[in-house]
């Protein structure tokens, strides 16, 4: 591509030169590495920002058939923009830095598709060069879509505190912390397994006591994703289960440096009112802990019912950006 101009956008394969790029972003996260993508088995187009000869950015979109528009998919939860390691500059020069990198990314993708979506990393909140694109015309406009997931703290974890003392424990909700209670006084047990086969059951028992029918698309690449990241020894795998070893709930979590991203969980209907959905999450927070994981993305609260159960653990609110063109 001939370039004249100081920024601009180059396509690129999802190759050692991109996971290293994206691993050194502080933006980035496990989706977008190569090992993930490639186990969904689908096109993407990922592109460099460049700055003269220097790479400041990247970006990875997921096609439409067509390749006309960049659609998203739902098992990559981050996708988009993310930004070279700017710690050397100071903190005026690293805004002016990603503004123009986002500025060169809105002007060059919208001359390539005729629509876009895509859902920026958390640590993305300065999305004005979007919002101002086109600012002076009536041609088509990047349109926000603020939302929400909850983050956990988990450092405290790694050390010996009973769970009532616990910070996380005293800023979650009633609730959370007398079903947190009951779990132990009932002997709810709580271990890791690998077993991507009985998840997939007990998957499809959660979604259909909703009356939903997964598609069968997408239970095959949920299965090859899990086999391909247990594989990798990308997540762990936990479940809680009463006295008498009657599997009640399982929870599946990526893990990405010292970061964790809640990735699916699943209950036996039967056994709702054992507390083990409860049980499942919360030992799974000292569990990841000891695991050297700091903090845990509980990934997504964007619906009334998942945003009042995860809340009710304690942790933070974080908005994050969709945006669509």
């Amino acid at each position: 591509m001939e370039n004249k101009k100081k920024y601009y956008i180059e396509r690129t394969d999802l190759n050692n030169k991109w996971d290293k790029f994206i691993y050194a972003s502080p933006d980035s996260s496990k989706f977008l590495l190569s090992e993930y993508i490639e186990l969904l088995n689908i096109n993407v187009h990922a592109y460099f920002c460049y700055k003269s000869q220097e790479i400041m950015g990247a970006i990875l979109c997921v096609p439409s058939e067509d390749e006309k528009s960049i659609v998203g998919n739902n098992f990559i939860i981050y996708d988009g923009l993310v930004y070279r390691d700017l710690s050397y500059l100071n903190r005026s020069q690293q805004y002016s830095e990603k503004y123009s990198i986002q500025e060169c990314v809105a002007d060059e993708l919208s001359k390539i598709y005729s629509s876009i979506q895509l859902t920026l990393h958390p640590s993305i909140l300065d999305i004005r060069p979007f919002l101002w694109f086109n600012y002076h015309n009536d041609e088509k406009k990047f349109v926000p879509d603020i939302r929400y997931t909850s983050f956990i703290d988990l450092k405290e974890f790694s050390k010996d505190i009973d769970y009532e003392s616990l910070s996380l424990y005293k800023n979650a909700s009633v609730a959370r912390r007398q079903e947190i209670r009951y779990a132990i006084k009932k002997g709810i047990k709580f271990s890791e397994f690998k077993n991507v086969e009985k998840f997939i059951e007990f998957y499809l028992l959660t979604m259909n006591r909703q009356g939903i029918e997964p598609d069968a698309n997408h239970l095959y690449t949920m299965k090859n994703l899990l086999n391909g990241l247990l594989k990798n020894d990308s997540i762990i795998m936990s479940q809680s289960s009463d006295i008498n070893n009657k599997i009640g709930s399982m929870a599946i979590f990526l893990t990405y440096k010292n970061m964790a991203y809640y990735l699916f969980g699943a209950n036996d209907p039967e056994m709702r009112d054992q507390h083990t959905g409860t049980s499942v999450i919360w030992n799974s927070f000292r569990m990841l802990a000891k695991k050297n994981i700091e903090y845990l993305d509980l990934e997504g609260i964007n619906s009334p019912k998942r945003g009042w159960f995860k809340l009710s653990f304690g942790g933070n609110v974080q908005p994050y950006n969709r945006i669509r063109l």
